[in-house]
């Protein structure tokens, strides 16, 4: 069974924009809240569905960061990815590397897109829940489905309770890449770059 984002509400990737002396921060405060609600609504759909990726590929390998599995299932963090670049593109970032953790990520177009998420990076980073191992096990187990369930419910409250100090923060980061902030104005989330084409 597939994965897939609610697409509702999304932004169309960077295209150059006007050159903008200055930022608007009221203005660019809003633009990542409503952003902030689009990828909210997309996480709290991925949770409900409880269709979460099979951690199956390495034997003995406790919790892994799954980002796509072998039925095609994508891990919450890139799900909300393929609401705004697609499932083709999301599913390349995972080629580089299936067991990727955004912890890591500090530049390129995935860096970039949770800048202009509306989510902090450390947000992001709890929402990328890595699974139990469940090496030839073919299913996920309604013991692991429940355990990430209820990892999200906790992720959600913690978005839901700090919502307005890691929204500010969020702009603090945004405002520090102000030709990704000034696209975000015109309604421009960051470009997928090099994951926009397939390799070769």
């Amino acid at each position: 069974m597939l994965v897939t984002a609610c697409a509702t509400g999304s932004m169309h990737p960077a295209k150059p924009v006007p050159h903008q002396t200055q930022l608007d921060r009221a203005q660019l405060r809003a633009k990542l809240a409503a952003r902030r609600q689009v990828v909210l609504e997309r996480f709290l759909a991925y949770r409900d569905a409880r269709v979460y990726p099979v951690n199956n590929q390495l034997p003995g390998g406790g919790q892994q960061h799954v980002w796509l599995d072998q039925y095609g299932n994508l891990c919450a963090a890139a799900t909300l990815i393929s609401g705004d670049w697609g499932r083709d593109v999301t599913v390349r970032i995972g080629q580089t590397d299936n067991q990727l953790k955004l912890a890591d990520v500090k530049r390129g177009p995935v860096a970039d897109w949770i800048l202009t998420s509306g989510l902090t990076h450390h947000e992001i980073v709890a929402i990328q829940v890595p699974g139990d191992d469940m090496f030839r096990r073919q299913v996920q187990t309604p013991e692991e489905i429940e355990r990430l369930y209820q990892i999200y419910v906790d992720v959600e409250r913690q978005l839901r309770g700090l919502a307005d100090e890691s929204l500010d923060a969020a702009v603090d980061a945004l405002m520090k890449r102000p030709e990704l902030a000034q696209q975000m104005l015109h309604d421009r989330i960051a470009s997928p770059g090099a994951f926009a084409q397939p390799v070769g």
